[in-house]
């Protein structure tokens, strides 16, 4: 679960890095909790917004103690209720962690899958809702992934590379790029 919450808005080298030392102090709700704000912030600083994520770690790491003898509950609600732990967070560990179907949708998911047409939805949370109507039993279980790298490598936000896309004959992106801009280097 620290993992996933450190995971959010940070690309995974940095995550990978801040699990490493983080666990090398602490692997526990206990062990974590017995170091000072400033030791978990130094351990976690290569994410982004460690400060706050320094707090609710320590906070949900207390009600992981309190409310469920320091064990992370395989229950959406449960999780839902743990501090700074939102959709996308429990999603990630429905799927992962507990083998429950869920997919989980950030920003990224959601604008492609808008972009391209497959869906019109307002929020990440609606078109996790969708996703999860539409998507094929045998897929679900990786579609984050999948739409995750589209996001990243190929459907990125300022300027998508249409013309390498494998969907782009059933994409319907308005501003279809069907070669490469060019730049001043070309």
């Amino acid at each position: 679960m620290v993992s996933v919450k450190l995971s959010t808005m940070t690309q995974t080298p940095r995550v990978i890095k801040a699990c490493v030392a983080l666990y090398e102090k602490a692997d526990t709700p206990d062990g974590i909790l017995e170091l000072s704000d400033d030791e978990l912030r130094n351990l976690i600083k290569p994410v982004a917004h460690y400060n706050r994520k320094t707090l609710h770690i320590k906070e949900m790491c207390q009600q992981l103690i309190d409310r469920h003898s320091g064990k992370v509950p395989n229950n959406r609600e449960k999780l839902l209720a743990l501090q700074g732990v939102g959709r996308k967070c429990v999603d990630i560990m429905m799927n992962f962690t507990f083998d429950k179907k869920a997919i989980a949708v950030d920003s990224h998911v959601h604008r492609v899958v808008n972009r391209i047409g497959f869906m019109k939805t307002l929020t990440p949370e609606q078109t996790a809702d969708e996703l999860m109507q539409i998507t094929p039993e045998k897929y679900i279980r990786h579609a984050h992934e999948y739409l995750i790298q589209l996001g990243m490598k190929v459907c990125v936000a300022r300027s998508p590379k249409c013309y390498e896309c494998s969907i782009a004959n059933f994409c319907e992106y308005k501003n279809k790029q069907t070669v490469p801009k060019k730049s001043f280097l070309n």
